[in-house]
């Protein structure tokens, strides 16, 4: 039987949220053309998306499948009576989809920290010779970033920084020019077996959200530091208690090679591209 899908590709809003979520109309807005080019290339024939506008029991008995399996995206199955695949608790993707995780594992941009109490946050971006980058715990499509220029903060830095901490903490990094961006997608299946696909390349605007994801047309001289990235944080997601799909994010910049800005754990837009026989690691884990 053909599944249906939710594709809330707002799900790291959700999962930083500090209550109910529902989302505004310039995230739906900015959800509608990405959803559709996701849906393009990661469903199937046959296969539908359900949402607030599909009626009641309408895909009674179909196996639901959610871009990320939030309390909202398995409401939304179940009131249209799809049995949703086996997922990870929303405790378990709330960690790992957190900028928190991914600072407990280390290596990060030298001087990086993510800090959770004002007076730590607003020390660090004081000091410094050149930008820090401020990140909000959650964020989407290049949202919830900001360039802050160490010395006297100004009013806006300092809102963004109060807003940040009371939603669970600030990535603060070092604001370095990025020359190309690069990323790696799998599938965890329950037991922790790892399937990798391909690296790839993605295009991002100057805020981030991103644009493209392509594949390789010539070697990458990073390929198997971000294969060793991508399995080493596998291994701590399922540590953590994820299965499902997940990608890892890396860039070039004048320092070299930073191979893990991100983890996302869940689908993401460039996943049909970097994962194609993603479907087969889901079956055979099943």
């Amino acid at each position: 039987m053909a599944a249906v899908w939710v594709l809330n590709l707002d799900a790291d809003l959700e999962l930083g949220a500090r209550g109910p979520y529902t989302p505004t109309r310039s995230v739906t807005r900015a959800m509608r053309a990405q959803r559709d080019r996701l849906a393009a290339a990661l469903l199937e024939v046959g296969e539908d998306i359900v949402d607030e506008t599909t009626p009641a029991n309408a895909a009674r008995g179909r196996p639901g499948l959610a871009f990320c399996p939030t309390p909202r995206a398995l409401a939304l199955l179940a009131r249209a009576g799809a049995v949703p695949e086996p997922h990870p608790s929303v405790e378990v993707l709330r960690t790992v989809n957190g900028r928190a995780f991914s600072a407990s594992l280390g290596a990060g941009l030298p001087g990086s920290a993510f800090v959770t109490d004002r007076a730590t946050a607003e020390a660090k971006l004081r000091a410094g010779t050149g930008p820090w980058r401020a990140k909000r715990a959650f964020g989407m499509a290049g949202r919830g970033h900001r360039v802050i220029e160490p010395g006297a903060l100004t009013a806006g830095d300092l809102d963004f920084v109060r807003g940040g901490l009371a939603r669970g903490g600030l990535q603060i990094e070092p604001h370095v020019r990025i020359h190309e961006e690069f990323a790696i997608h799998g599938m965890i299946a329950p037991t922790g077996h790892v399937d990798l696909g391909r690296v790839v390349r993605q295009r991002c605007d100057a805020r981030g959200a991103w644009l493209a994801t392509e594949p390789l047309d010539e070697p990458f001289v990073f390929a198997r530091e971000l294969e060793a990235e991508a399995r080493s944080v596998a291994c701590k997601l399922h540590e953590a208690g994820y299965f499902g799909p997940f990608g890892v994010d890396a860039f070039t910049h004048d320092g070299g090679f930073h191979a893990r800005s991100e983890i996302n754990a869940r689908f993401s837009m460039g996943f049909p591209v970097g994962m194609p026989a993603w479907r087969t690691s889901l079956r055979g884990a099943s």
